[in-house]
């Protein structure tokens, strides 16, 4: 996994094409007063050293963010429209991503939101729970924030999140280990890529359409 440093920011991530179709960076920041404006330029400034479509993306006129009709995050640069972003706030930490392509949604789900007696049920079909309480070796609050965090991940991609669909609407789908994560499916019915890795609380889920 390529890293891009900045100062003052937490490490950018870069998770390249092969995974998810297109090149997608991403970091995280602490929760504070302008965090999203700071995290999104940032971001972007990474991705215009990455996709050449993208070069001198901060000089096409003011950074604007906005919300969609159902509260998706939505970006313009001036007159023009920007990349698709998401963002996703675990703790004291907001996590961000911008694609070079396509649409990315973003989710850091916490273990600790997943302790008993939450309704695991509600949310987990059995073939998905199976293969990720096995991955993840029985530890059952740790399964259910994988599992949680692809669907939303995959879910904000359509840009509905959970407005329009319940969390069995969508099944993950392990396929392989990849770039110190896992490579997953999510169907809703229709397949969304989608990768996730474990962080200090929980686990970050990225998918992309």
């Amino acid at each position: 996994m390529k890293v891009i440093a900045f100062p003052n920011l937490a490490e950018i991530y870069l998770l390249p094409g092969p995974v998810l179709g297109e090149p997608i960076v991403y970091a995280a920041v602490e929760v504070k007063d302008g965090a999203r404006e700071l995290l999104v330029a940032r971001l972007l400034e990474a991705l215009a050293d990455l996709a050449p479509e993208w070069t001198g993306v901060l000089e096409w006129g003011p950074v604007l963010l906005d919300t969609g009709p159902l509260g998706q995050p939505l970006l313009r640069l001036g007159a023009q429209p920007g990349p698709s972003l998401s963002f996703s706030e675990a703790g004291d930490l907001l996590w961000g991503s911008v694609a070079g392509g396509g649409q990315v949604g973003l989710d850091a789900a916490r273990e600790e939101d997943f302790s008993p007696p939450y309704p695991y049920s509600r949310a987990f079909g059995p073939a998905e729970w199976d293969w990720a309480w096995r991955h993840c070796q029985g530890r059952t609050a740790t399964a259910a924030a994988l599992l949680w965090a692809a669907k939303e991940a995959a879910a904000k991609t359509l840009g509905v999140g959970f407005h329009t669909l319940d969390p069995l609407d969508l099944e993950v789908v392990l396929l392989s280990p990849a770039w110190d994560g896992l490579q997953l499916m999510v169907r809703v019915p229709e397949v969304i890529k989608a990768w996730a890795r474990p962080w200090d609380h929980g686990w970050l889920a990225l998918a992309a359409v």
